[in-house]
């Protein structure tokens, strides 16, 4: 890898320290090496140089489904520098992990996984309105009230469920281990492939978390007001009664850069305090 392009969370402590040393250490290789640096606010798509390599996120693991999502269909690499909390999908977090994994970058000693990722599509009165793609969920959620949803499933156009819960969220393997886990779903290998649909707060005893095929479609039709929707915590659209929510696979995966084999079971305890 020769040309590489970082982007900062100018909001994140030490980002722009990390930064520096990062654009120091590539700089030092002359005119063999070379980077660009994004410090401004999120964009929906970032427009890379081109013959990027390879893309240096500093923040934590919002700023790099952040960035994966507004790169996808560019199939580049990414990393993950965290300057967040837990950092679960970032790889380097000490100071002095950086410039040896820098290095390995540069001599092309890595590996990469490739992420699942879902898309999601809002239909009103038949039209489409909206489309994204996620790599952790997609959350049906609720705003300006505290009443209880009300929505229905089908999967692959056949009727599963009427639920009355506080949302839904449809997860991928990656996103298994963030709000999903929170709202009591499974816990997925990262490098799976299917989804996990789990009610949240169901007011009904089968609202339990169900595990899908990677070729199913669900649909999701609103029955009440005051709902939205929003791709793993973005990029927000509001609904109306009787709008349908199309999720399924999407066509993209997110690339995550891995510089050691290390067990999923490995970085549930490490990170995650698992037992």
């Amino acid at each position: 890898m020769k040309k590489f392009f970082i982007i900062v969370n100018m909001d994140k402590e030490l980002a722009v320290e990390t930064k520096n040393s990062i654009v120091s250490f590539l700089s030092s290789y002359g005119n063999d090496v070379s980077c660009s640096v994004w410090e401004g606010e999120p964009q929906r798509k970032y427009e890379l140089p081109e013959g990027t390599d390879c893309i240096i996120t500093i923040g934590g693991d919002g700023t790099l489904i952040q960035a994966a999502r507004a790169t996808v269909s560019t199939g580049i690499p990414v990393i993950g520098i965290n300057r967040g909390h837990m950092g679960y999908l970032t790889q380097l977090t000490g100071e002095e992990d950086i410039e040896p994994a820098i290095l390995r970058l540069i001599n092309d000693d890595f590996m990469t996984d490739e992420r699942m990722m879902l898309k999601a599509s809002i239909f009103q009165q038949g039209k489409r309105s909206y489309k994204d793609v996620a790599l952790n969920e997609v959350l049906l959620t609720r705003h300006d009230s505290i009443r209880t949803m009300h929505f229905s499933v089908y999967v692959n156009d056949v009727f599963l469920n009427s639920y009355s819960a506080d949302g839904l969220i449809i997860s991928t393997p990656t996103g298994s281990t963030a709000y999903s886990l929170s709202a009591g779903g499974p816990i997925a290998e990262p490098k799976a492939k299917l989804m996990i649909m789990t009610p949240i707060c169901s007011h009904t005893i089968n609202g339990r978390s169900l595990v899908l095929s990677p070729e199913d479609k669900i649909k999701v039709v609103v029955g009440s007001q005051k709902q939205l929707v929003a791709c793993d915590g973005d990029s927000v659209f509001y609904l109306n009664d009787g709008d349908e929510i199309h999720v399924s696979r999407s066509k993209y995966v997110t690339r995550l850069v891995k510089l050691k084999e290390e067990s999923f079971l490995e970085t549930l305890r490490d990170k995650m305090n698992f037992v």
